[in-house]
């Protein structure tokens, strides 16, 4: 740009008169549904102290600095703070920019079609650099605002199943999180098992989940509090490499991941639910059972993880005599057997192996333990051990579920 067009366009612009334009476009604004509530005055103030940044970089030929774009970027956040959405933002900066631009082309006459024609193009490309400036300011905050949202539920919920909540605190819990104060509802404690992650098992749950807490396993608080042992668990524990939260009874589907219930309990007694439902999620997930377990159902499994001495005990007198490949072979081959409820050709069908190794297994196993997986007190000790390894060294991942009982 010359200097005579320079001087030109800054003589122009410093000659029109903002705060008529200002108060026209906010007029206009004021029409659109988001923007009655707003204060007009306030509304005008905020319009002159853009358009004058703006008008300020048009001026000189140049496109808005970092300082000018933050100004911009604020102006947006403004707006998202007021409620304002981003569509009914953008229509008002097309009717903002129509009042400066019929302002500043009728000004422009007297100086010449090409001061004109180069002070139009450059308009338009400074509106272009405002409105993303804008959008941009309106975005993040918006995204700020739903990010705080979900984390302020999330700390809800966490202190609702934790039993933290204030009994003053329900009332606001229950609005935030779309609880329907006057039903029961279970909660539910999901465990993230080999290729899912908290995200993934959150999902799998189901779309009529009522309220979840999703955290992943990264970072798991250490020593959670086993139900009854005097203090409940904090909100930080509660899913850390697990998903929590509310469902009403019957709606939580059959997923195929780890995933304990409680009882249907009112709201003010969620905590309650949530104690056993954490119970049951842990057997659930102890045994790789994949699929949802309700507290007391299992008793054998949470004593076999109540008494890991006598655990060890029985995996000494069962397979102490074997190692490595070959009591990988018979611990395979013996929880076949009793998940087949001691029917050798279907536990051979599922270990791909003939009816008749698998007898010569169970054979060599008596002659060496005394131990006959035909007999009910022997199966029982040998069930144990079994459940034992099962917990101690990770769940087999089958996907109907763990051990001869699910």
């Amino acid at each position: 740009m010359d200097r005579d067009h320079r001087a030109a366009r800054a003589e122009l612009l410093a000659g029109l008169r903002l705060d008529r334009v200002a108060a026209a476009a906010a007029a206009t604004a004021g029409e659109l549904p988001a923007y009655r509530g707003l204060d007009e005055e306030e509304t005008v103030g905020e319009l002159l102290a853009v358009m004058g940044t703006a008008l300020a970089a048009l001026a000189e030929g140049r496109a808005p600095s970092d300082r000018e774009r933050a100004e911009f970027t604020d102006f947006g956040a403004r707006r998202a703070d007021q409620g304002v959405p981003l569509e009914p933002l953008l229509e008002a900066f097309r009717l903002t920019s129509r009042h400066a631009f019929d302002a500043l082309y009728a000004a422009a006459g007297p100086y010449g079609s090409a001061a004109a024609l180069a002070l139009t193009r450059d308009f338009w490309l400074c509106c272009d650099h405002v409105s993303a400036a804008v959008v941009d300011g309106h975005r993040r905050r918006g995204t700020e605002r739903l990010r705080d949202g979900e984390e302020r539920r999330a700390l809800l919920l966490g202190r609702l199943l934790s039993g933290q909540l204030p009994p003053d605190g329900l009332p606001t819990a229950v609005r935030l999180l779309g609880l329907d104060p006057g039903k029961e509802y279970l909660a539910f404690h999901a465990a993230v098992v080999p290729g899912h992650d908290a995200a993934a098992v959150g999902a799998t749950l189901g779309e009529h989940v009522a309220a979840r807490l999703v955290e992943p396993a990264a970072g798991r608080a250490a020593g959670p509090a086993e139900p009854g042992a005097g203090r409940a668990a904090g909100p930080a524990e509660l899913a850390a490499g697990r998903v929590a939260g509310l469902v009403e009874p019957g709606r939580i589907g059959s997923p195929a991941v780890p995933v304990g219930l409680g009882r249907a309990l009112p709201l003010s007694r969620a905590h309650e639910s949530y104690r056993q439902a954490r119970r049951a999620g842990e057997l659930a997930a102890a045994f790789g059972l994949r699929r949802p377990v309700t507290d007391g159902e299992l008793p054998l499994h949470a004593a076999v993880l109540a008494l890991p001495a006598t655990g060890e005990e029985l995996v000494d007198r069962c397979f102490g005599h074997t190692s490595g490949n070959r009591r990988a072979t018979l611990v395979r081959s013996l929880d076949a057997y009793l998940t087949a409820e001691a029917n050798a050709e279907a536990a051979a069908t599922a270990l791909y192996v003939h009816p008749n190794t698998l007898r010569y297994r169970l054979r060599a196993f008596t002659r060496a333990t005394g131990l006959d997986p035909g007999r009910t007190e022997d199966t029982m000790l040998i069930w144990w051990a079994l459940r034992h390894l099962e917990a101690s060294t990770g769940p087999r991942g089958t996907t109907g579920g763990g051990g001869t009982t699910g």
